[in-house]
Order: structure tokens, then C-alpha cells, then sequence
């Protein structure tokens, strides 16, 4: 016990000083209590737990949640996987390997949040599956019921014999010849029932002394593979392959087995390479499936024919269901904007479409101006983004024109796109409007009834307050009988209501 925390020899000659067995002032008093036998009973059941695992077989629960408080997280993963089903050890457990942790984004579940992680982490160091396939197949079985969402930030490519520097002609013909393989998706992703989500990215992220820049490469067999996994999963619902080297080749592949799968409902290829080639395959996929509901393609270097592709294929058939479309950050150009008005003109399915920094001129805002005041768009309602364009003040007096009669625009982002301040205020006060507009028609009845005392449900009636409840509040001595007063009174109140 430290001397800033030992009482003085005054204190403790007082009277009252004497004899006390509990000193709160010693820190350290309770190192030599003896245990209680239950307590002990825990700790030696802690020590040999991995041959014999207890928790259900306790006799009470709280001697559960005490075993649950002290159990080490470091034990073998397919060992508490199937003993211990608890939300309060796995957070233990995740809280103890990582960091940061989000169980929002894994379903509130504790449990499902370190199985998605554990086996994400096994898959991303994972060089190759037939040196550990037995390995693999164990966990699998034992993470499946858990795994919704599978996020592979990072992949090792196969090793290959030699050196691969990029530099020299004979390096490059050795691409063909010598293909970077990845671990086979179709052979994981198949015995994964629950499977909803993937987030998938082609390359390294943590570089050693052996980089090469192959390590970012990957095969038409890898997209193949991972398409005959998306077909057998019959859950999912959202693909993200970002970040990556995908071009109109390995697309092409990935989308078979997509296309096959009609539970497909959103698509992420971001910052990848598909090119006006890549986008034609897009084009084509949206002929066949007609289930999807958004695609993201932001930062492909799609140009004027690669949007035409994917117009073509969205207005192949009427019955399409695509609502949300992202073509930021593709060189489109006032060329590929003619093909973006003939979608917005045609096209009925439409909620969000993002445009944003497509080098797009005063050309393509007055032809979008012309689609939104004709009168002739089937689209019911759309949140457009047009900011980054060079559209002008010109083409702003335009949109300023056409949103006076289009009803159908409830969001409009415009900046960056040189329009005036005067069409800038009124185009927001006519967005403002539409989107009033379109809140009260959508709620419909619902709004009205609100607005009628007939929607007060019978409960919140009762506490309507009674007819004549202001005679109630009113001071008593305004109902004074003034004849019952004295004389001196009745002309004082006379008086004062005089003045």
C-alpha cells in the first residue's frame, strides 16, 4: 500500500478507527479472501475446457454467464462455433482480434460478424486451395449457416516460376501464356446457402520485397469460376467486383453465370476497366436479365458508344426494372449525352440517375431541358445528378424553363455546372415544389386523413377535452354574484370594469 494511500497514526488511534476489518482506503485488502467453492468450481472447469466443453449443462444460468465473462477468446474457432451461441463471448471474441467492429453491418449479430470476418481473412490469405482443400471444406461446414455477406478486400495470386517485370516484350507475351489464377469461387461460393452479398477485389493490398505488378492481374477462368458461383447461389442479391483490372473480356465470363441468376438485383463494377467494349457486354446482360434493379459503373472510361450500348439494352424491351444507374466519371460527352435523352424520353423504370463529371456541354443540358418540357417522359419520378458538367448559364435558363412544366424531377443536383444564381434559386424552389407534390400524392389518402379529425384513432378521442371545458378554467371571480356582494365591493368591480 502506497503512503499517499496509508491513514495517519492519528487516525487510526481514534476510538472508532479500532477494529475495523474492511479499510477502504487499502487497495489491496481482498487479495487474501478465499474464493468461494463455486467460483473455484468455474475456473478449474476454464482450465481444461477444450477437453471437456461445458455451458448448457450448467445448472443455473448465472453460473453460464460467469463462465461466458471469464472464457479465454483465443480458443480453437471449431471448437466454439458449435458450443457456444451466446452474442456476449462473440463480442468478446471480435472486441479482443479487431479493432474496429460494426455488427450493424453484419446484422446485429456478433456471432455472424466474426464468422464473415474469420473466413474473409482465411479466403484473402489463401494462396492455393488444393494444397488445403480438405482444410477449407471443414470450415466452410462449419461457417456456412452464418455467412451473408462476404467481403474479400485482397487476393494472392498463384505463384508462378518466374519473374514477371512488365517491361520488356518477351515479359508481355508471357501474360497469355501465363495467366494469374486465384482461388476458385465456384467451389466456395456453391456451399455457402445463405449467401446474399459479395464484395470481391482482384488484386493485393500489403506489398512485400517479391511485388510485382502481375500480383493485380487476374484470369478469365478466375471470372468464370466466380460467375458459376454467383449461378448456384441462389440468395444472392448484390455482386461488387471494384477496384479491379475487368475488362470486356473477363466481364463477358463473369456475366454468363450472372445473367442465369434472376435474384441478381444490383451490380457494383466501379473503377474497373471496362471501356466502351465492356459496356456493349453490359448492354447485352440488360437484354436478357430483367431483374436487376441498379448498376454502378463509375470510372470506367465509357465513352459516347459505350453508353449507347447500355441505352439500347435498357430500351431493348419495355419491361425492364432498373432504377438506379451510375455512370459517374465516364467520358461521355455531349455524343454519348444524345443517348442519355433518348433513355430519360423512353424509359419508364428510372428513379436515380447519376451523370455526375461526364464532360457533358451546353448541347446535352438544353437536349435534357427539351426531354423534361416536352410533356412526353413516362418516368414518374427521378432524382437526377448532373453536377460537375460545364452546362452554362444558358443551359440553366433552359432547365429553369423546363422544371416549371416537369413535374416529374424531386431531386436535381447541380453543381458545379456554371448555371446562374437567379436559375439556380428557382430551379430549387421549383425541385422544392415537385417533391411537396409528389410526398402528397404518393401518401395519398393517408395525408388527407391526417389532416381530418376523423383520423384520430378512438383512444387519443377519449382524451379530446368536453364541450364548455371554458367555463372550467376560468378564475372563479369572474362568476362572482355581484347581488350577493357588498355595496362597497359591487361599485369597487364596477369602477375598475369602467376604466
Amino acid at each position: 500500500m502506497s503512503n499517499r494511500s496509508r491513514c495517519s497514526v492519528q487516525t487510526i488511534l481514534l476510538p472508532h478507527e479500532q477494529g475495523r476489518s474492511i479499510r477502504a482506503e487499502n487497495a489491496t485488502w481482498d487479495e487474501l479472501v478465499v474464493l468461494d467453492l463455486k467460483t473455484l468450481a468455474l475456473r478449474a472447469l476454464i482450465e481444461r475446457w477444450q477437453n471437456s466443453p461445458i455451458v448448457d449443462e450448467l445448472p443455473t444460468t448465472i453460473d453460464r454467464d460467469v463462465l461466458l465473462e471469464i472464457l479465454p477468446t483465443d480458443l480453437p474457432f471449431e471448437l466454439v462455433i458449435e458450443k457456444i451461441p451466446y452474442e456476449y463471448y462473440w463480442s468478446r471474441a471480435a472486441k479482443d482480434r479487431w479493432e474496429y467492429n460494426n455488427p450493424a453491418e453484419h446484422g446485429n449479430s456478433w456471432r455472424r460478424l466474426y464468422c464473415e470476418r474469420h473466413f474473409s481473412e482465411y479466403l484473402e490469405t489463401m494462396e492455393n486451395i488444393e494444397f488445403r482443400k480438405e482444410e477449407c471444406n471443414t470450415l466452410i461446414k462449419l461457417v456456412q449457416p452464418y455467412i451473408h455477406t462476404l467481403i474479400i478486400h485482397s487476393l494472392i495470386p498463384s505463384k508462378y516460376l518466374f519473374k514477371w517485370s512488365g517491361d520488356d516484350d518477351d515479359d508481355q507475351c508471357t501474360v497469355n501464356e501465363f495467366p494469374v489464377h486465384h482461388i476458385p469461387f465456384n467451389v466456395i461460393l456453391s456451399q455457402l446457402p445463405e449467401l446474399r452479398e459479395i464484395r470481391l477485389n482482384f488484386g493485393v493490398i500489403y506489398m512485400n520485397d517479391g511485388f510485382e505488378w502481375r500480383d493485380f492481374e487476374f484470369s478469365v477462368e478466375d471470372c468464370l469460376n466466380l460467375g458459376r458461383g454467383i449461378k448456384n447461389s441462389l440468395k444472392m442479391e448484390k455482386i461488387c467486383l471494384t477496384r479491379s483490372n475487368l475488362d470486356q473480356s473477363r466481364v463477358a465470363a463473369l456475366l454468363q453465370g450472372v445473367v442465369i441468376n434472376n435474384n441478381i438485383q444490383e451490380l457494383d463494377l466501379s473503377y474497373c476497366k471496362l471501356s466502351d467494349t465492356g459496356a456493349h457486354a453490359i448492354g447485352e446482360f440488360l437484354k436478357i436479365h430483367k431483374h436487376i434493379r441498379a448498376i454502378y459503373l463509375i470510372n470506367n472510361g465509357i465513352g459516347s458508344n459505350g453508353v449507347a450500348g447500355i441505352v439500347h439494352g435498357l430500351l431493348h424491351e419495355s419491361d425492364t426494372s432498373l432504377q438506379f444507374l451510375n455512370l459517374r466519371l465516364n467520358p461521355i460527352q455531349d455524343e454519348g449525352g444524345a443517348h442519355i435523352c433518348s433513355l430519360l424520353l423512353r424509359n419508364s423504370s428510372l428513379k436515380n440517375l447519376n451523370i455526375s463529371g461526364c464532360g457533358l456541354g451546353t448541347e446535352t443540358g438544353m437536349g435534357i431541358a427539351e426531354v423534361m418540357s416536352s410533356g412526353y417522359m413516362k418516368i414518374s419520378s427521378l432524382q437526377l445528378d448532373i453536377s460537375n458538367n460545364d452546362f452554362g448559364p444558358i443551359a440553366g435558363e433552359a432547365f429553369d424553363t423546363a422544371l416549371n412544366i416537369c413535374t416529374c424531377i424531386i431531386g436535381l443536383d447541380m453543381r458545379m455546372c456554371n448555371f446562374s444564381k437567379d436559375s439556380e434559386y428557382s430551379i430549387s424552389k421549383s425541385i422544392a415544389r415537385n417533391k411537396a407534390e409528389w410526398t402528397r400524392v404518393k401518401m395519398g389518402p393517408e395525408v388527407l386523413a391526417r389532416g381530418s379529425s376523423l383520423f384520430i384513432p378512438t383512444q387519443v378521442k377519449s382524451l379530446l377535452p368536453p364541450s364548455g371545458f371554458e367555463s372550467f378554467q376560468r378564475p372563479s371571480h369572474y362568476s362572482l354574484d355581484v347581488q350577493n356582494v357588498p355595496v362597497s365591493f359591487s361599485s369597487e368591480m364596477q369602477m375598475t370594469s369602467n376604466k
